[in-house]
């Protein structure tokens, strides 16, 4: 497991939240976010290329802000960051960035 955070925007606002059991292969993004109300997001992308990584999240079961992302590798000597989007099914659409260790 990798260590992390992530930072989105929404509603004109930036929240970062630390990641949980993060992991990170050429073909394979997973992370889990523990939000503010006690609530869970689960990321699970897949690349070809092992650069941009589309997937979804998922809040816990019973929730309807799920969504997908599409998201960009830049590997560096500290880590991997990841940038793109967000888009919730039906509704808004925002800015991400994860750094994972």
């Amino acid at each position: 497991m990798r260590s992390g955070w992530s930072l989105y925007h929404y509603e004109q606002q930036w929240y970062r939240h630390e990641l949980a059991d993060a992991q990170l292969s050429d073909s394979r993004l997973t992370f889990d976010i523990n939000v503010e109300d006690g609530d869970v997001v689960t990321v699970t992308a897949i690349s070809t290329d092992g650069m941009t990584y589309k997937g979804d999240y998922r809040y816990r079961e019973g929730s309807y802000s799920n969504g997908e992302v599409c998201l960009e590798r830049y590997k560096g000597p500290a880590g991997d960051v990841l940038v793109g989007e967000w888009r919730e099914a039906g509704g808004p659409t925002g800015d991400w960035i994860i750094k994972l260790n």
